[in-house]
């Protein structure tokens, strides 16, 4: 992350952990009222190069305000674009495990608030990338609990019709053999299909036209897989009109290109 290093601690109920967080030394912390802060975090973390700034911002506020239910989710929230941004293996493994737990807090304090369920399905998510198969597989049925949990909450977040998509569209192409391993562990197999995936990247589109390059990348891998190839090359070209902001934008545009180019022999 190229700047200096400070360290200070979670906080959370359940852990004490130092951690780093790249920041310049001697850096004036300006005390924000609760509001000001909320919208200057949300402000921030709108491009990638702000999300750094926006989780410093939180760190610096998190004795005051850490009991606050809009803080706390936020501040999960900022421990994913954290485990995000970083490249580095242990840093992504820490931030997403703080995250967890931070968002196991929010949900206990506030099981109505959606955006509670939205940051802890994800932060779910992101701890299972270090897990084994068994521990996978518990964590996707957890993401997808609070996954719809989070819908009912905010039906008109498009962000979660597109991570529903998501998760359909990676169960409907599990191989026989990870289904059969998911049986044998929890008595169950998760299931899921194509057209329930393209459903909820259909309604994303339908909430917000446009909605992101990713979206429009699973629609086009969607009408792919059901061999509708009008469709697919129709999100691939809307796709191209989206502009290119984050690391995500740019590796999505190149999975479309290639689509594209599949479509087009």
């Amino acid at each position: 992350m190229g700047k200096c290093l400070r360290y200070i601690t979670a906080n959370t109920d359940t852990e004490e952990r130092n951690f780093p967080v790249s920041k310049s030394f001697n850096v004036h912390v300006e005390e924000l009222k609760l509001d000001a802060l909320l919208q200057k975090a949300d402000h921030l973390r709108m491009d990638e190069s702000g999300k750094l700034e926006s989780f410093e911002l939180l760190c610096d506020h998190k004795e005051k305000f850490r009991d606050e239910i809009e803080f706390m989710w936020r501040f999960a929230r900022a421990y994913g674009d954290m485990y995000e941004l970083s490249t580095n293996t242990q840093e992504k493994k820490h931030y997403a495990n703080i995250g967890k737990t931070l968002g196991e807090r929010a949900i206990t304090r506030a099981p109505m608030n959606g955006h509670c369920h939205l940051w802890y399905a994800i932060l779910c998510g992101y701890v299972s990338e270090f897990e084994g198969l068994q521990n996978k597989v518990n964590y996707g049925h957890i993401f997808k609990d609070h996954l719809d949990k989070a819908i009912q909450l905010l039906p008109e977040e498009s962000f979660l019709y597109y991570l529903k998509g998501r998760y359909c569209y990676t169960i409907s192409k599990l191989s026989w053999i990870e289904k059969k391993m998911a049986a044998t562990l929890f008595g169950k197999v998760p299931s899921s299909t194509v057209q329930e995936a393209l459903q909820n990247f259909l309604k994303a589109e339908e909430l917000h036209p446009g909605y992101s390059n990713s979206n429009y990348l699973y629609l086009a891998k969607c009408y792919t897989a059901i061999e509708e190839k009008q469709n697919a090359l129709k999100f691939c070209n809307l796709a191209l009109l989206l502009p290119c902001v984050t690391k995500e934008d740019k590796e999505a545009q190149k999975e479309i290109k290639k689509i594209i180019a599949s479509l087009k022999r």
